[in-house]
């Protein structure tokens, strides 16, 4: 009998050989070559990375950029630097600009600020180039708007004269940063304006005994800011200092007018500059008694202080000085026809008596056309003289 169970073993084992050597081949075939879409992977260098090689510069290079230094003010000059380039062998110019626009000339280092330019405001620009290579142009940011000059008093300004009533000041402008001002005046009686004192003479005024003067010098010029400055005085004198002063009070005798008023118009006509004060007279009114009365007296009244007084006219009687309250109202005829005002007739009829109790006599017209002396009856007649309610320079 054959014998079959060794062979189907070894059959067994070699179907397992060839199987397993089919698999194998069946992978590697199904890995096969290497994909041309794939990249091939290479070896490392072994030296290190090979390196880049750099692009040619095709433009000079701005290393660091120009800047403008300097005051943006009118008269102020401004500086540039260059800036620094790539290589630095590079040329630079220069163009100085106007919001934008060069500036005719403009191209040196600095540049002084002109008129044309205040509002304005100033760069510049640098161009830099060399052979071979673009150029660069850089453009340094705007100033602020360029502003005015400012002026600044050096030495201050002064007024010189004698400060007293009847004397002429005259103010100096001083000195300032700038020459070439318009200047301007302007006198003020402490810190109230006087109108119409622009000036740099002045002469002092009645109403200025007492106060302080002073002037305001304004100066100007174009593209520069207005300035000002101020000189001031002591108080203003009269024409004499006082060397004597009298008392005296104020009544009614009959008047029907208002004695307030007649007592505040004779106390300004006594204090008044022109007045007697220019002799060196002081008034200081008292409630009663005094070295004088001064009466507002009915006309009627006027006889019974003396016979040799008129019931027409004003009268000094011993220490009554006595003002007709018709004429104080009226003034006269004489006075009406030379247009004189009833304020300068009050004026002259106080001063005229008052005058009298100082111990003045009646003058004359001293010429034809002149002001009549505060002692001329100008109630009565002119005789070609100007009504004048003051004391002349010759009877202080």
């Amino acid at each position: 009998m054959t014998s079959t169970g060794p062979i189907l073993r070894r059959g067994r084992r070699a179907s397992s050989l060839v199987t397993s050597t089919v698999l194998a081949v069946g992978l590697l075939v199904a890995a096969g070559p290497a994909s041309a879409d794939e990249p091939t992977p290479t070896a490392p260098n072994p030296t290190g990375p090979t390196p880049t090689q750099p692009t040619p510069a095709t433009a000079v290079q701005v290393v660091e950029p120009p800047v403008v230094t300097g005051t943006a003010r009118y008269g102020s000059t401004l500086t540039s630097t260059t800036g620094r380039y790539e290589p630095g062998t590079a040329q630079v110019t220069r163009q100085w600009l106007r919001d934008g626009a060069p500036i005719r000339g403009a191209t040196a280092a600095t540049y002084r600020l002109v008129g044309a330019d205040v509002g304005r405001r100033v760069a510049v620009r640098v161009v830099a180039s060399a052979d071979g290579l673009e150029q660069a142009t850089t453009t340094t940011g705007p100033t602020t708007a360029v502003a005015t000059a400012p002026l600044t008093v050096r030495t201050a300004p002064r007024i010189a004269g004698t400060r007293r009533y009847g004397q002429v000041l005259q103010a100096s402008a001083g000195r300032w940063s700038s020459s070439g001002l318009t200047k301007r005046y302007q006198w003020y009686r402490d810190r109230t304006v006087i109108r119409g004192a622009t000036q740099r003479r002045y002469a002092i005024a009645p109403a200025d005994v007492g106060h302080r003067l002073r002037v305001r010098v304004t100066v100007s010029k174009a593209y520069h800011r207005t300035a000002s400055a101020t000189a001031v005085t002591a108080p203003v004198r009269h024409r004499r200092d006082a060397r004597r002063t009298l008392t005296y009070s104020v009544r009614s005798d009959g008047s029907r007018g208002s004695l307030a008023t007649f007592r505040r118009q004779a106390a300004q006509t006594l204090a008044d500059a022109r007045g007697w004060p220019g002799a060196g007279v002081r008034f200081r009114e008292v409630r009663s008694g005094g070295d004088f009365t001064l009466v507002l007296a009915r006309a009627s009244r006027l006889t019974s202080y003396s016979t040799e007084c008129s019931v027409l006219y004003s009268c000094r009687v011993g220490r009554n000085v006595i003002i007709n309250e018709d004429r104080w109202v009226h003034t006269t005829r004489v006075w009406r026809s030379a247009k004189g005002s009833v304020r300068d007739y009050r004026h002259m009829v106080v001063n005229h008596e008052v005058g009298h109790f100082l111990g003045r006599g009646h003058l004359g017209c001293p010429g034809r056309g002149q002001a009549a002396p505060i002692m001329q009856q100008q109630s009565k007649g002119l005789h070609g003289c100007r009504v004048n309610p003051w004391p002349r320079r010759d009877e202080l």
